[in-house]
């Protein structure tokens, strides 16, 4: 009976989280300065689907936070969304689903490289940029196998590498290789050889 009745109750909360997630955002709930930001849409704000508002009102909120520069840096980015054709905002989209199902991990390398890259001086990475463009479909994706082949290469020494060492040590290996940028890394990789 007891069961019964903690199963139930767990339904009843299930059921009223759900509700409440679907629930929109009533237009008087807002902040004065996101109201004042999503004022062109406050005659059709009811009408809105609950997720949408949701999303606005994130946005919203989160524009009130940014800096002057970040506001700037996030007007650039809109007007060269709009100025994208269909094709390439579906490319866009597709980049970006792809991006949210990799796994924490994946996404997290990713973001490193990309913040690597970002590091780099302009001139190089001008040189990264065209010599990847210049590349045929092909010899890209033999790039991408030759990448991937010494990312396995690399992890199955740095096995090796740790197996050798005591907890410890693994932990705090494990650790400053988290700290390096890929340029470290791949230079301690190479000492492990």
């Amino acid at each position: 009976m007891h069961n019964r009745l903690l199963i139930l109750l767990l339904l009843c909360l299930l059921h009223s989280a759900a509700v409440f997630a679907e629930e929109g955002v009533s237009w008087d709930s807002l902040s004065t300065e996101e109201q004042s930001l999503l004022n062109d849409f406050r005659d059709q704000w009811e009408q809105l689907p609950a997720k949408r508002q949701q999303r606005m009102q994130k946005g919203a909120s989160r524009w009130g936070q940014m800096s002057n520069e970040q506001k700037a840096k996030a007007k650039q980015r809109m007007q060269r969304w709009q100025a994208m054709d269909a094709d390439q905002k579906a490319k866009i989209r597709e980049r970006h689903q792809k991006f949210n199902d990799l796994s924490p991990e994946q996404q997290e390398r990713i973001k490193k490289r990309k913040a690597w890259f970002k590091k780099l001086p302009e001139a190089e990475r001008k040189v990264l940029r065209e010599k990847f463009n210049n590349m045929t479909p092909e010899e890209r994706k033999a790039f991408r196998e030759k990448k991937k082949n010494k990312s396995q290469q690399m992890r199955r020494k740095m096995k090796e590498h740790m197996q050798n060492l005591s907890e410890a040590e693994r932990k705090d290996l494990r650790q400053k290789l988290r700290d390096m940028s890929p340029d470290e890394r791949r230079a301690f990789m190479q000492k492990i050889d």
